[in-house]
Parts: structure tokens; sequence; C-alpha cells
């Protein structure tokens, strides 16, 4: 610039507004005495669009609108953009002509159109004349789009029983995806239906909390995304027996059941009195024996092992006296090994007493009571004794006196004639003679050819307890002296008696303060 030049700028800038002009636009930029040099007789240009924030879903298409007032003269619009997820920024177009090689982008005048958005086209455009300072227009564009999601751990957990484990997962979308676990099985341990947040965590796991959990994040725009990730949990053997005690006899089928569960998945073996069982495992599907792996000995020969699902089976399929015994089958895994019991027997069930326990006669009392037996009962015993409870109070103390007898025993050969429906036996004994009014303990033992059963549980019973009659009418009063007395001696008796036993022998069982 020549010296005349110069001092001619220099009265434009102090003299006359037409060199250096205000600028102004439509729009909420809060920008005042902004200049540019401008030539002579043209108006500046101005913004006629307002700052705008667009959101779109990915996929739609969306106008950026950079319309002017007064675009005449030299200045050209620029496009530019910002990216979202920052970064340098990038000339999309000047004046008319596209600088951008994205196909999607098309310039028409004023306006930048973007066809199919993606969610990279986010960010803030900038329209913009380069003046003396920059004019500028800016508009944000939002680009939502579905979430999704993977897991920041294996998909696949394996963790020993008691041990914590957790389960994480991250999700991307805008808007920013909530996240939220489920259970294809059903409930979570902690039993709620869904848990929200980034991470799960399973503590003291067991068996009962595998399976495969969902980690599924969903903002509202397409479909939620998930990702699945399975615990297996490792642990000893449980074993339960179907049946603690079989009750057969010779010639019976039987089948003595054992469910196992672990994980791995245990080897079950079954021993009969401490002596294994040739392995017999048959394909559950074919049901046909596999080879085995040694000879199985004649006795065995009627023994089958099965396996369905956790229910491990062993057949007897005729029963013979060799056969009864204890059965244990035995589950191992390398977690550890449990085994359950069984004990296969033809001895009677333990008889259960089913007559009244208040007696109908004063002087004694007819027992009776069933049992499940293969063979026939013969023999049966009961024992009984007598039983007194007194309380006495002394001062502050309180003393509880139980008193009772020897136990006696009567022992009976059982007629062929009881009462027999199939294994089932009812049998019946009158205990004479027994004191008036007294109170009994009775156990009873059945046997048959194999033996004796075990006793039946305590059973309390009485002999018949007279009761004084009270008649109302104008007041209470006994019917009858002569009844009175008669009704009276009963009892007078047997508190005489039961004093004198009293200071015989006497057996404290609780002393409070």
């Amino acid at each position: 610039m020549d010296t005349t030049a110069h001092y001619t700028l220099l009265a434009l800038l102090l003299l006359t507004p037409q060199g250096l002009s205000k600028g102004t636009f439509k729009g909420d930029y809060d920008y005042t005495d902004i200049y540019y040099y401008q030539e002579s007789g043209i108006e500046p240009p101005t913004f006629l669009a307002r700052p705008q924030t667009f959101t779109v879903e990915v996929g739609q298409s969306v106008i950026i609108p950079c319309d002017v007032e007064n675009p005449g003269g030299r200045n050209r619009l620029i496009i530019k953009k910002v990216p979202a997820n920052g970064g340098s920024e990038k000339l999309l177009s000047v004046g008319t002509d596209k600088v951008t090689p994205d196909p999607r982008m098309a310039v028409d005048g004023s306006r930048l159109t973007i066809s199919h958005t993606r969610p990279r086209d986010a960010g803030t455009f900038i329209c913009q004349f380069d003046l003396e300072p920059p004019l500028q227009l800016r508009h944000i564009l939002d680009v939502q789009y579905a979430p999704s999601v993977r897991s920041l751990v294996p998909p696949e957990q394996r963790v020993a029983k008691g041990h914590n484990v957790s389960l994480e997962c991250k999700a991307h979308g805008n808007p920013e995806p909530i996240i939220r676990w489920s259970r294809k099985e059903g409930h979570l341990p902690s039993g709620d239906r869904v848990h929200q947040g980034e991470r799960l965590a399973l503590e003291a796991v067991d068996r009962h909390m595998e399976g495969t959990y969902l980690c599924t994040a969903d903002n509202g725009i397409g479909e939620p995304a998930s990702a699945a990730m399975s615990v297996t949990v490792e642990y000893p053997p449980e074993v339960t027996a179907e049946q603690t005690i079989v009750r057969t006899g010779e010639g019976d089928k039987v089948e003595l059941v054992c469910v196992v569960h672990g994980r791995p998945p245990p080897d079950v073996v079954w021993t009969h009195n401490g002596r294994p069982l040739p392995d017999t495992i048959m394909d559950t599907q074919l049901h046909l024996p596999q080879p085995e792996a040694h000879t199985r000995t004649t006795h065995h020969t009627h023994l089958s092992q099965t396996k369905m699902a956790h229910r491990h089976t062993l057949t007897i399929s005729s029963v013979t006296e060799e056969d009864l015994g204890a059965y244990m089958c035995i589950a191992e895994n390398t977690q550890g090994e449990k085994t359950a019991l069984i004990q296969m027997t033809s001895l009677p069930k333990p008889p259960q007493v089913t007559s009244s326990p208040n007696g109908g006669e004063s002087d004694k009392y007819t027992l009776t009571w069933e049992t499940e037996s293969y063979y026939p009962i013969t023999e049966f015993l009961i024992r009984y004794r007598r039983t007194h409870l007194d309380t006495w109070q002394q001062k502050n103390h309180e003393m509880m006196i139980a008193m009772t007898d020897s136990w006696e025993s009567v022992s009976r050969p059982v007629d062929k004639e009881v009462l027999t429906r199939g294994t089932h036996h009812d049998l019946a004994y009158t205990l004479d003679p027994l004191d008036v009014a007294t109170d009994y303990v009775a156990v009873v033992r059945v046997r048959n050819k194999y033996g004796w059963s075990k006793e039946s549980e305590n059973f309390s019973f009485s002999t018949k307890k007279v009761m004084a009659v009270q008649q109302s009418t104008s007041g209470t009063r006994w019917s009858e002296s002569s009844s009175a007395v008669s009704l009276l001696l009963p009892i007078l008796f047997t508190a005489m008696e039961t004093f004198a036993h009293l200071l015989r022998n006497f057996h404290p069982i609780s002393f409070t303060q």
C-alpha cells in the first residue's frame, strides 16, 4: 500500500462510516461492534438463520441452513465442521464449491444437505465469511443411534462354589444407554427381576446361581442390544437317597435311587456291605448295557445300574436273602466326594400304636398297634411301666419330682389268625392287671423270621379314672353321701400309694430359683 492509499484509509477510519462499517446479523450471538473492511457502496452480508441444534436418528437426512442477506461482494460463504468427538476443523464447502469428498453431502446455495446421517456426522457446523474479524453462524448436529454392548469379561465364567464372580459390560449409543441385568432362568440371585448398572456382583456362589446372565442396553432408539455371559459353578457332589430304608422280600424287584448333583459331573459307584458292585451303567437312550471292564459273578447277574439326568438307580430284579444289607452310592469329582446310605431290609417296620390313650377299664388296658412287614409277624414284645409327675412348692423354690417304676415286659407269639392286609399287620394285647386310675408308658417291638423291629415311640396311656359327678339344682352338692365315699376311696388309696412310693424313690428332674 502506497502513502496516498494509507492516508486515504486512515481518513476513512476517522471521518466517514463508508470505509469501515458496523456489521449486523440476525441470530442469538451476543457480538457487538463487529467491524470489517467493506467495499464502497456494497452492504455487508447478514445471516438470516438462527443458531440451532438439529437432532436426527441415524440414517435420516438433515439440512444445515446458512441463509444470507446481502451475499454480494468478493466474500464467499464458507461451511466448516468441528467433530463432536474432538479433532481438527474440516472444510466442507466454499461458496457453491463442495470441498469434502463425502457423496452424502451436497451444497445448494447457502444450505448443506446431509443424507443417510451417521454417528460420525455429529458435531458443530460453522457458516462463515472471512472478514476481519470473521462473521460466523454455528449449528449443532446431534445424531442419535441405537445402542451396542460388549462384555468386558469372558463369555463363560467358571467359578468354584463359595467364591465371588463379577460380570461387567460396556454400552455405546446416543443418548447414553441404560444397562440392565437379567437372567434367562428367572430371577437374579438377589430375588430381583433386573439389576441396573454396568456391573453385576455375585457373592459366595452355589449351583443355584448357575445360568445365563444378560446385559441389555437400551436408549429408546432402535432395538435394545444384549450380551450374554454364562456362570458355571464347580462344586463337590451333593447326594440324596430317595429312600434311606427300603423294606422288601424275596423275589421282589427293588430300585435303590440316589439323586446326585455336582460339577464337574461326578462319577458314581455302588457298594453292598462295603464291597464294590460291578459297573453296569446302561445307555440312557438305547437302554443297552455298556461294555464292562470285568466279569460279574453269578450273584450280580440280577443287578443293573442306570442313569437318567441326576438320578442314579440300582435295580435288583429278584431279591434274595443275600441282597439284603447296606448299600452306599459314592459320588466323586475333582471338588470332593459324598456318599448316601440305603438300608435294604426285610425286618418289620417299627410299630405304631393305634389305641386311645384313655383306657375304658379301671384295672386293665387293651393296647393295639400296626406295622409293615413282608413276612408274617411271629412274636411281639411289650414293655410298660407306671409314671407319675408331681410338683412341690416350697417357698421361692420349685421342685418337680418324676417317679417311675422299673419296666415290666410281656412277650407273646402271634397267632396265625392275626389281621393282615398284604404287608400291613394289625395286632392287639390286653395288659392285666393294672392299677386303678394310673398313668403308664409303653413301647412295642415285633418280630418276623428275619428278626426284631426297632421299638415304637413311647406311648402314654392310663386306666379308667373315676370322676366325681356334680349335679346343679339350687346349689351344688353330692348326690349321695355313700356314693361320694365310694368314689373317693380309690383316689385316696392311689394318693397314699403314690406318697409311699415317693418316700422310697424319687428323682428330681428340675430345680429353679
